[in-house]
């Protein structure tokens, strides 16, 4: 009888649907943060960005962000690019050091778009 390691099966899951589908919608627990302010024209021609909640439960416990850095709820904090330049949010992993730079290289990360 074959024994499944379910965390190794999810992670390389993971894996091949991040390289073979950059295109990726909402999975279940993904959070879509409404881009608000600035220039409209700029809003609507930028997609928002993705935080995929999924990938990083396999990774970490939800004591690591809730509720120091986000509240345990959908769309609670704030999340903008001040915060993120101040080290706050996102960044506060996402630094170049514990994950990628949540910098300017790096938009197509979160900011996924939708578009074939």
């Amino acid at each position: 009888m074959r024994i499944v390691n379910h965390a190794k099966a999810t992670l390389v899951g993971c894996m091949l649907t991040l390289t073979c589908n950059p295109v990726l919608s909402l999975a279940p627990g993904d959070v879509q943060y409404t881009r608000e302010g600035g220039d409209p024209e700029k809003l609507e021609s930028f997609p928002p960005s993705i935080f995929p909640h999924w990938i990083h439960r396999i990774r970490y416990r939800c004591d690591a962000c809730h509720d120091s850095l986000f509240e345990m709820k959908s769309g609670g904090t704030t999340v903008t690019h001040d915060l993120m330049k101040q080290d706050k949010v996102c960044s506060t992993c996402h630094n170049g050091k514990v994950a990628f730079d949540a910098g300017f290289d790096n938009c197509h990360r979160c900011h996924i778009t939708t578009e074939k």
